[in-house]
């Protein structure tokens, strides 16, 4: 059974890495191949202890939004319970290309506020924890320059994340949920 699972998470890394190739992160971080943060939302659900199906939907966690793999490819190549999650964590909106950043953003925040399945919360606490990790490593090497590589500067970032913390409050006492609140604090008290 665990060598099932190991192949899980590594198939799903491999898929990741060949829809996300040529990629790269946006911030500072530019130079860093994008597949770094699908795999770090991973490490960050295995250190908290969750199961192996999870953990590879969150590496593919982005694949629907920002590559050519479809929801139909997710269900042939692995299954639907981890295509659900992946289409669990995405932003669930039609013309999302035309949609305003705060409408986009308010909808996560009153989706994850109001969604029932865990496993879903668990990777959209591990996927902001990693992005607030980044920005702070940003932070601490450019100040306040940061807020000028986002579509919405300092003020917006803040009611975002936030409220982010407030939608995944059901997390309380878990490890992801106490460093991402802790880490919006800590990034958001800088100003």
């Amino acid at each position: 059974m665990e060598l099932n699972t190991n192949k899980l998470v590594a198939k799903a890394l491999e898929v990741a890495a060949r829809a996300h190739y040529g990629d790269m992160r946006k911030g500072k971080e530019e130079d860093v191949p994008y597949i770094v943060h699908p795999v770090e939302v991973a490490m960050i659900l295995q250190e908290n202890g969750i199961e192996e199906d999870v953990i590879a939907a969150a590496l593919l966690h982005d694949t629907l939004e920002d590559t050519e793999l479809t929801e139909k490819d997710l269900k042939t190549i692995f299954n639907d319970r981890i295509a659900e999650l992946v289409i669990g964590a995405s932003e669930k909106l039609e013309d999302r290309d035309n949609t305003p950043w705060e409408e986009r953003k308010e909808h996560t925040i009153n989706y994850l506020k109001t969604i029932n399945d865990i496993d879903i919360k668990y990777i959209a606490c591990a996927d902001k924890l990693a992005n607030i990790r980044s920005m702070i490593r940003d932070y601490d090497e450019i100040g306040d320059e940061l807020w000028s590589i986002f579509n919405r500067g300092y003020e917006k970032q803040k009611w975002y994340y936030e409220s982010l913390v407030e939608s995944l409050v059901q997390l309380k006492g878990i490890k992801m949920y106490e460093q991402f609140k802790l880490a919006v604090k800590y990034l958001f008290s800088q100003e």
